[in-house]
């Protein structure tokens, strides 16, 4: 009979197959991508307005990017634009290539490849029902013994801006 080895006892709390974090596990998924390719494009979108400034935001919106093979980071970054646009943005293309760059610090994007739609941007809407007043001359006096020890001019706007539209809301 041969003698076989005696595995101890597992502890049940540190089963391998126990549930995870899906962040666990996404991290160690998508490492290998991202440290190819990086998050440029998510960064790309979310500071689009920063990046393009504007103009463009309101014409353009980035879509997707496409990374030939052998290209390194460079890629081609697909740009959604309004077809009224889409000359003058096929003119701006090196500015907009370069300005891309400038903010990453190195070359994430080599073209542009527009492609021509309707951009819809939801409008920012206003809370219904609030209106506002002007001051009445006690209120006024109040917001002013409010603001007194604020110092910092462009703090102190916001807080006044603020005071008079709580103020002078309509009840």
């Amino acid at each position: 009979m041969t003698d076989e080895k005696k595995k101890p006892a597992r502890d049940p709390s540190q089963r391998t197959n126990a549930p995870k974090a899906l962040g666990v596990s996404l991290g160690r998924l998508t490492r290998p991508i991202m440290k190819q390719r990086g998050v440029a494009l998510a960064e790309i979108i979310n500071r689009w307005s920063e990046i393009a400034g504007p103009l463009l935001v309101k014409e353009t919106q980035p879509e997707k990017m496409v990374y030939a093979s052998g290209a390194g980071h460079a890629a081609t970054l697909e740009i959604a634009v309004s077809p009224a646009f889409a000359l003058e943005l096929q003119h701006l293309s090196p500015l907009i290539i370069e300005k891309i760059n400038g903010y990453f610090g190195f070359r994430a994007v080599e073209k542009l490849r527009l492609k021509q739609t309707p951009i819809h941007r939801p409008e920012s809407q206003a809370p219904a029902g609030r209106s506002s007043r002007p001051l009445t001359a006690d209120e006024q006096a109040k917001l002013e013994d409010l603001l007194t020890g604020v110092e910092d001019r462009d703090l102190r706007q916001v807080l006044e801006s603020l005071g008079r539209s709580l103020f002078g809301a309509s009840r």
